[in-house]
């Protein structure tokens, strides 16, 4: 039996990355991480921008993957830059638009893949076969969120490991409000709860924002305080709007994401649905869930 290590979001860190492997018991050796007793690493995606070594993290973390020694799986700035270097062919453009926000986005990516375009390159073609989900004999991973119809769409429609996110894929999944944009969109990001009478918050780059992430893996969401990421204080104490999905998240395997910025300490709130982003890339922590066996710890 295969045990893992499932690793939260990495934005260019690589020295914690190391830091946290080594803690693991993952030993380097000719440039790879490896462990003595044959566990395996899972990446819940978000790989690059923001941090100061972005190249030395793709590096490992790729290069543990080809070796076997960990999967990974696509997360929404992967996605992103794919769609920011992907010509539309049909309205002109890229994918993702050329403006100061995915611009800003990506600065520190891009910056430090100036003179090596065609190690970027490289990166870039792993990204487009990278799975959006992975479903293992006793846990799931996802970047932002599972959802039973969007990962049943993605197996009949995303073939990662031939066609990936081509231009035609991606063509499909630009149609706003189609189940092709919904199903990447929602498994990539996450859902999110509309504010209510026209009111927005600022995300933490500075965006006026009128949706605001809803945290589904919750187990008590009937205050928008508790239900959605970064609610505004005026809105802490209100109920959530009729009609909101209220269910508590169950799963027979656990679900293992990342996305969400987490900023307090480290705790499992819901066994089926674990989020493993604590934000270090904001002076947070890399976080790791260990398995062997029904057991399961945080490490950090």
């Amino acid at each position: 039996m295969v045990f893992y290590d499932v690793l939260g979001d990495i934005h260019g860190h690589s020295d914690e990355l190391e830091v946290l492997l080594q803690k693991l018991g993952y030993i380097k050796a000719n440039g790879v991480y490896s462990h003595p007793g044959g566990r395996k690493v899972v990446f819940v995606g978000d790989f690059i921008d923001r941090g100061p070594k972005i190249r030395e993290t793709l590096h490992l973390v790729r290069d543990m993957v080809l070796s076997g020694n960990a999967q990974a799986v696509m997360g929404n700035h992967e996605y992103n830059a794919v769609c920011f270097h992907t010509p539309n062919l049909h309205s002109g453009g890229y994918y993702r638009e050329h403006n100061f926000k995915e611009i800003h986005q990506h600065y520190e990516t891009l910056k430090q893949f100036k003179d090596f375009s065609s190690e970027w390159e490289m990166f870039l073609d792993w990204f487009r076969h990278l799975p959006m989900f992975l479903e293992l004999d006793s846990f799931k991973v996802v970047h932002a969120y599972w959802n039973d119809e969007h990962i049943n769409w993605l197996k009949e429609n995303y073939k990662h490991d031939t066609i990936g996110l081509n231009a035609d894929f991606l063509q499909a999944v630009s149609v706003k409000e189609s189940t092709a944009f919904k199903a990447v969109e929602e498994t990539l990001k996450g859902p999110e709860q509309e504010l209510p009478d026209g009111q927005f918050m600022v995300d933490k780059d500075g965006t006026e924002r009128r949706e605001c992430r809803l945290k589904w893996w919750s187990i008590n969401k009937s205050k928008m305080g508790e239900a959605i990421m970064h609610c505004p204080d005026y809105l802490l104490e209100n109920p959530m709007p009729e009609g909101s999905d209220l269910r508590i998240f169950q799963s027979a395997k656990p679900v293992f994401f990342g996305h969400y910025w987490l900023q307090e300490n480290p705790v499992i709130e819901n066994k089926s649905a674990i989020c493993l982003d604590y934000s270090v890339a904001k002076g947070g922590k890399l976080v790791a869930a260990r398995m062997e066996g029904a057991q399961l710890k945080l490490i950090y």
